[in-house]
């Protein structure tokens, strides 16, 4: 059985756009570094937001600045991840909710049939956790090299991409 283009297509849409592929390096470099201590309640802050925003989508929300709340949660999360601050998880966890709901409303469905919009929100869902966990995971083992320096310099370019395409976005 094969599946839907809706679900091939929402799974594909995370790791399609640049804005939230930064933002979900970014908070998966934080959760990958207390990913043994809290990265389940960050994954599952992230997956609970990002169904917010898709549901919201699905109710028919207008039009949002989604995309650059988007943008400055992943400069918020380049810069702790670059600092290398462990910090409490009690800032990690809304931040992941923020991040969650912010992509969610930044995803809208790219068809005009409704069986085919719905599975790409599922697809979205599925895929943009999915990436998320798969980024913690690596980051969690990329941690343990070399004190995470690994990790901060990653962090910096995240942080760095960010501002850079919001200073144009505002720009413009």
């Amino acid at each position: 059985m094969a599946l839907p283009a809706g679900i091939v297509a929402g799974l594909a849409h995370p790791i399609s756009t640049p804005a939230h592929v930064v933002a979900l390096i970014g908070l998966g470099l934080i959760a990958g570094r207390i990913f043994l201590r809290a990265g389940a309640a960050i994954i599952g802050a992230f997956a609970l937001g990002l169904t917010a925003g898709l549901g919201a989508i699905a109710w028919g929300v207008g039009e949002t600045p989604a995309s650059d709340v988007l943008l400055a949660s992943a400069i918020l999360c380049g810069l702790i991840a670059a600092s290398g601050f462990t910090g409490p998880v009690s800032l990690a966890v809304p931040l992941a909710l923020v991040s969650g709901l912010a992509l969610g409303l930044d995803s809208p469905p790219e068809s005009i049939l409704l069986g085919e919009a719905v599975a790409m929100l599922i697809g979205t869902a599925c895929g943009g956790i999915g990436a998320l966990a798969m980024i913690a995971f690596v980051a969690s083992t990329i941690a343990r090299w070399r004190q995470g320096i690994i990790l901060r310099v990653a962090g910096s370019w995240v942080a760095a991409i960010a501002i850079l395409v919001l200073a144009l976005r505002w720009a413009a």
